[in-house]
Order: C-alpha cells, then sequence, then structure tokens
C-alpha cells in the first residue's frame, strides 16, 4: 500500500485522538515498517490493518465504522492534495464516474508500482449509479466512506447500499446509489 494512505491514516488518527495516542497506536501495532512512512513509498498492506486494528480498540469501534469514518476523512485529503482531479466537477455523479479511467491512470503514473481497485459503471437511470468494485484488499467500508465524502464535498445527498457477491471464484461488490435532489438533501440533513 502507498504511503500517502499511511499518512491520511496517521492524520485522521492524529486529528480524531492526539498526539500521544496516535503515538501509542502506532507502538502498539508491532508493525515490519520501522521508518516513517513516506507518501511515494510502497508499505506492508498487513502493517495498514494492524495500525486500524490498534486504533479500532482505541475508539471502541468496529473495523467497518473506523474505515467509513477514515474513507470520508481521506477523501477531503485526496481532493486538496490532488484538487486538479475535483474541482472541475460540479456534480459527484460526473466526478465519480472518472476514477477509473483518469484518477486512478494518473496514479499510476505517478505510483508505477501501486495496485488500485477497479471499477466499472452503469446508470439505471439519470439519478442512479451503480459502481462494481473489485480489489483484491476488499475495502468495501473504506469505499462506502469515500462515497459519503464525495456527497459532502458536492453537498448533494446520495442514498447508498452495496451488494457483495462472488462471480467466476472473484469477489465483488456493487454499490447502488441513489443522488437526491436539492430539496431532499436539506430535508435528510435536519
Amino acid at each position: 500500500m502507498k504511503g500517502i494512505i499511511f499518512n491520511i491514516l496517521e492524520a485522521y488518527l492524529l486529528e480524531n485522538a492526539g498526539e500521544e495516542k496516535l503515538d501509542h497506536i502506532i507502538a502498539s501495532a508491532e508493525l515490519s515498517t520501522r521508518d516513517p512512512f513516506v507518501a511515494p513509498g510502497t508499505y506492508p498492506d498487513e502493517d495498514f490493518l494492524k495500525i486500524v486494528g490498534q486504533a479500532t480498540e482505541e475508539f471502541g469501534w468496529s473495523h467497518a465504522e473506523f474505515f467509513r469514518h477514515l474513507g470520508k476523512f481521506a477523501f477531503f485529503k485526496l481532493a486538496e492534495r490532488y484538487p486538479g482531479f475535483v474541482s472541475p466537477h460540479r456534480d459527484p455523479k460526473e466526478f465519480l464516474k472518472t476514477i477509473d479511467q483518469v484518477v486512478h491512470v494518473e496514479v499510476r503514473k505517478l505510483y508505477t508500482d501501486t495496485y488500485l481497485p477497479t471499477f466499472t459503471y452503469r446508470e439505471p437511470s439519470p439519478r442512479e449509479l451503480v459502481i462494481t468494485y473489485y480489489s483484491k484488499r476488499k475495502m468495501y467500508d473504506l469505499m462506502e466512506g469515500l462515497i459519503e465524502g464525495v456527497a459532502t464535498y458536492f453537498a448533494v445527498g446520495i442514498e447508498q447500499t452495496h451488494r457483495i457477491y462472488t462471480e467466476d471464484e472473484i469477489e465483488y461488490c456493487d454499490f447502488y446509489l441513489n443522488f437526491l435532489p436539492d430539496h431532499e438533501k436539506r430535508t435528510s440533513d435536519n
């Protein structure tokens, strides 16, 4: 996993738990990595999961809950770091449809040794989008949080559900997104 994702995890923990607790979580995680995480570096997925495991114990949250919160936070950090991917778009659906064929293509140019999830898209209606997610990491809850971050960023309500299934012995997850009209967004926020 790329160091930038570790850096976002560290920033999330720092903001939500403080420096002392962040240091405690990292020290308690028994990582194979001894050096500080740097954005372009590549580190074992297991180290990321060990930090998350330690953090969930500290926060008293499930892994799913932690990943959703982290995903929402991560979207804003990534949008801040790479505004050129997000700022040209006026709505979340338009942006989400660029992730696999634009954003991830550019990320692979920057980080040639990276492993990224893949997405395919279906549009059952103008207000709906189905994103089929595949990743050996199976971080479905992180993806759910990223989608929540997209909704917040664009100030658009997105109802989402997902379904995990296996096809040809490969596990996928379909995210069913319904983009709410403005008046429903305002009502659901109250």
